[in-house]
């Protein structure tokens, strides 16, 4: 783990303020925002066991939200089990590959993902599917959640394509974030990445992602979550393509 700088402190600590602030007001993308914003300072294999007491802690404030807790669970447990899997051997890869190449693949999630959410672009998916298509994004996304930290990217799309409600999909999303933090702890855990001390600075950064989360709850009541949200992913697209740069120069 990079020594703790004042550079670092402070990054970590805006981007988990910013970060938790995204969460709160469109009620995911806290990995994403945080990774993205933590990678302009320190690389992504020393970033990504910071954010995950973060994931952990707000993910389940969210699944304690909503009163369809069993439906889902019951719903989505082939994909939320393969998405265990799959972020396992994403983590593997992690430590594998060249963290140039993962950075630029962060890069280009952000920059898709982005450009979904500021177009609107809907995929309707019908309901008979389902059953096949779960566990096969399940796998994909966990693998991509391990590799770059994007966890939810290819899930999000899945469950707008199924046409789930607005309370529907922020507890089924968080419940598949609550639970695939485990296995991803475990994954980090067995390649060395989280340990007593990046533990503790894990615990530490949730303080101000709490502090932003609270924040855009309460910004959500007062302001157009459209335009927030726009703002957020232009900024994202800013920062994956810089990702990119730094990759390829």
């Amino acid at each position: 783990m990079t020594d703790l700088d004042p550079t670092l402190i402070l990054t970590a600590t805006i981007a988990f303020v910013f970060a938790g602030s995204v969460k709160g007001v469109i009620g995911l993308g806290l990995p994403l925002t945080a990774l993205s914003i933590l990678t302009t300072v320190i690389g992504i294999r020393e970033a990504m066991p910071l954010i995950i007491v973060p994931v952990m802690i707000t993910n389940l404030w969210q699944v304690l939200q909503g009163g369809a807790l069993a439906i889902l669970f019951r719903r989505f447990w082939s994909l939320n089990l393969t998405l265990a899997a799959g972020v396992w051997a994403g983590t593997v890869l992690l430590f594998i590959i060249d963290q140039g190449v993962v950075a630029a693949v962060l890069g280009v999630v952000v920059i898709l993902y982005s450009l979904i959410n500021i177009f609107a672009i809907r995929i309707r998916l019908p309901a008979r599917r389902e059953a096949a298509l779960s566990p096969a994004v399940g796998i994909f996304s966990g693998v991509l959640t391990g590799m770059t930290g994007s966890i939810g990217v290819p899930i999000a799309i899945y469950f707008q394509a199924l046409a789930l409600d607005r309370e529907s999909f922020l507890q089924a999303i968080s419940l598949s974030f609550f639970l695939t933090s485990f296995f991803w702890a475990g994954a980090l855990i067995d390649e060395g990445a989280l340990n007593p001390r990046s533990a503790m600075l894990s615990a530490a950064v949730l303080v101000p992602a709490l502090a932003g989360m609270y924040f855009g709850q309460r910004i959500r009541r007062h302001l157009s979550q459209v335009v927030f949200s726009k703002g957020v992913f232009v900024f994202l697209i800013i920062v994956g393509a810089n990702l990119i740069r730094k990759a390829v120069l």
